[in-house]
């Protein structure tokens, strides 16, 4: 198998799982939108504007998605420490323990899907892939919200 084979076979699981997971979410509680957005939340409060721009959405579109995660208890609006006249959106611990619960249904999903003998393997190499993906977030947050926020 060649570099380039390895390369696409990798893009095609990640797709496998993401539809594995938007069925599992399907007739839960939470999206995979919503959950990405708790996610980034679980880093500190931040602002819509912001949010927006890491979700690499619109504000309306990000507004709608604030206000039903308020309605479910999952985040609350607190008073910004860097402008007390502007409003931060903030993980409850409810949000936290939703986060939590999700993950542990994604990850029984995804060793539902992958075969034992490269379940191990995977364990490994995805908490790895996330841990470098991790360490750059800040630097690709930014350079989105130049393009949404300017």
């Amino acid at each position: 198998m060649t570099k380039s084979d390895k390369r696409h076979l990798s893009v095609r699981a990640i797709i496998v799982f993401y539809r594995e997971f938007e069925r599992a979410t399907r007739d839960a509680d939470i999206s995979i939108a919503q959950y990405r957005t708790l996610l980034y939340l679980k880093g500190g409060a931040q602002r819509a504007g912001a949010i927006a721009a890491a979700g690499a959405v619109k504000k309306p579109t990000i507004s709608a998605m604030l206000n039903a995660l308020r309605d479910k208890g999952w985040i609350v609006d607190e008073a910004d420490p860097a402008d007390g006249r502007a409003v931060s959106v903030a993980l409850t611990p409810a949000g936290r323990a939703r986060i939590d619960a999700l993950e542990e249904t994604l990850a029984d999903r995804i060793s539902a899907i992958v075969a034992p003998a490269e379940l191990a393997e995977l364990l490994t190499a995805l908490p790895a892939a996330y841990l470098s993906l991790h360490s750059t977030t800040e630097e690709r947050v930014k350079d989105i919200e130049s393009q949404f926020i300017g």
